[in-house]
């Protein structure tokens, strides 16, 4: 209250400073309007308690977060994880009072890239979050965005020799490890084991795939790696290469999905009659792939948690923004199964 005992009703851009949030966000908790996140509402809530309580006016130094605009390039043919990503930055954005800017490239090529890079650098807005295709036009862009001050963080697949802030994701080589680990100790009788891949500009795939084959032929001598079947993670082209391997190798005992497209290859398992014999190990726990787990069709999901990628991914560019270094350390891998999914 002032000095005739009057107390102060906080602004809505005053909740919104001290929350960190956006005046749109503290509108919809205030009026109950869509969905807001119960960790938003709590802050909104907690800045409104705060402020009630001052004799006077607050002077609050707006979050920097709270200014920051941030463009967020990734594929709209990944699948369900990708749709978990969007999903993550949304709330996350939402909680941290971002404006995001959600920018899907009109198709699959260096080119689309490029097309969409040149968009965030016609707004020069305050970042970029990438899931870089590996080609040099690509690398280019990414160099030209940093020459005119917009930083680049890579997500869930990385961008060797270009000049980002940092790379948010899974040690892919690893995470390929594990994969063939988990192949190799769950297919006991010998036989030919299948790659599905989206293709090779996609570093991640490569450097699972990698690691996929090195532990095979170092410790599991009793498997053999088929040629890659690359799908592109498209549903239909898994579909139309798993029903091809399937009839083709009478000797296979297992496939990997390294990439997006789990839908085509499980339903091919199930026409064939062998979903519940053939050992199946692919990334990332999707609505899809949870249920793959509980029909017994798939038996493990090498997984990284979405939502926990990009808000690390947006924490690194506030970070940046207020003037304090940027942490990056690999994504935590996990590793379900029927028996422990949620």
């Amino acid at each position: 209250m002032d000095n005739n005992g009057r107390t102060f009703k906080p602004r809505i851009i005053d909740i919104a400073m001290q929350a960190g949030v956006s005046t749109a966000t503290v509108d919809r908790v205030l009026n109950r309007r869509d969905v807001v996140s119960k960790k938003t509402i709590d802050r909104v809530n907690e800045a409104i308690e705060l402020l009630s309580g001052s004799s006077s006016r607050p002077r609050i130094i707006p979050s920097v977060s709270a200014g920051l605009t941030v463009d967020v390039v990734i594929s709209k043919f990944a699948g369900f994880a990708n749709d978990l990503l969007t999903q993550g930055f949304q709330e996350c954005a939402e909680e941290a009072g971002i404006k995001l800017n959600m920018i899907y490239p009109s198709e699959m090529t260096p080119q689309g890239y490029v097309s969409a890079l040149e968009s965030c650098l016609a707004r020069k807005s305050s970042g970029v979050i990438l899931q870089a295709l590996d080609h040099q036009s690509v690398r280019d862009m990414v160099g030209a965005l940093g020459e005119a001050g917009v930083p680049v963080v890579t997500i869930l697949t990385g961008l060797p020799g270009s000049e980002v802030l940092g790379y948010v994701g899974l040690d892919n080589r690893a995470a390929g490890r594990t994969g063939g680990l988990l192949m190799g100790r769950l297919c006991c009788r010998p036989g030919e084991v299948a790659v599905f891949t989206g293709g090779q500009l996609y570093r991640s795939h490569e450097e699972r795939e990698i690691g996929f084959r090195t532990i095979i032929r170092s410790e599991f001598s009793h498997l053999s790696i088929l040629d890659d079947c690359v799908g592109m993670d498209d549903p239909r082209k898994n579909y139309e290469l798993a029903v091809d391997v399937l009839a083709n190798h009478p000797n296979l005992v297992g496939l990997i999905n390294v990439g997006g497209g789990n839908r085509g290859i499980e339903k091919a398992l199930i026409e064939s009659g062998r979903g519940s014999v053939l050992t199946y190990v692919a990334f990332n726990l999707t609505p899809l792939t949870r249920e793959a787990l509980l029909r017994g069709t798939l038996d493990a999901v090498i997984h990284q948690d979405m939502t926990s990628s990009a808000r690390t991914a947006l924490s690194a560019l506030t970070d940046l923004a207020s003037g304090r270094t940027p942490a990056f350390l690999p994504s935590k891998l996990e590793i379900i199964m029927r028996e422990n999914v949620a």
